[in-house]
């Protein structure tokens, strides 16, 4: 699904004709409902990646510049010490260790970062996500029906539970192992 097919059919549920699929939505009149559709398009992508999901959570290392500042790339959300040990803030396009109080970095440092990735680049489950909340939202700018609105909602529930069990299953979490109930089967005292 491209920009233009998420737009159409963000239009769709406020009852306007699809847009040409070889239209430049950025050469449109400024109130037209594509311009609108594509902006909140926009903004609904990078809301809804700042939660963790599989594709756009990673660990990295990143290296301090020969002045001891080390930047953050422009797609990164947010950042957080991969040990757990150190708080880090973003502080501009640098990294701020809020626990030692300075920018200056000597070493190396980890961290676990949140990517903004870009509406093509984003697994199509969430993609589907994303354009049901983008429409629900344009739905209630410039339309407000309260049947097509119960409709977009139900749409949303469950492409929310296909994208919860494709998180699950990209993470590979097996509720069983590790837990208390399978440590007490095994091993009694840990049962405290």
């Amino acid at each position: 699904m491209t920009k233009i097919d998420a737009v159409n059919r963000m239009l769709r549920y406020i009852g306007e004709l699809p847009i040409p699929s070889n239209t430049t939505i950025d050469e449109l009149p400024e109130g037209h409902e594509a311009v609108m559709a594509l902006t909140i398009l926009d903004e609904t992508t990078r809301e809804l990646q700042q939660e963790r999901f599989w594709f756009n959570s990673a660990t990295t290392t990143f290296l301090p510049n020969t002045d001891g500042y080390i930047s953050i790339p422009f797609n990164v959300l947010s950042i957080r010490d991969a040990r757990g040990s150190i708080k880090y803030l973003m502080s501009g396009n640098d990294v701020y260790d809020a626990t030692n109080e300075t920018k200056i970095f000597n070493d190396a440092i980890s961290l676990k970062v949140l990517i903004e990735l870009d509406f093509d680049d984003l697994p199509d489950v969430f993609r589907t996500f994303v354009v049901l909340q983008s429409a629900k939202h344009l739905h209630m700018y410039l339309n407000g029906d309260e049947t097509t609105q119960k409709v977009l909602l139900q749409e949303l529930q469950l492409q929310s539970i296909k994208l919860d069990r494709e998180n699950l299953r990209q993470a590979g979490v097996n509720f069983l192992s590790g837990t208390r109930l399978v440590d007490r089967a095994t091993n009694p005292s840990t049962a405290k």
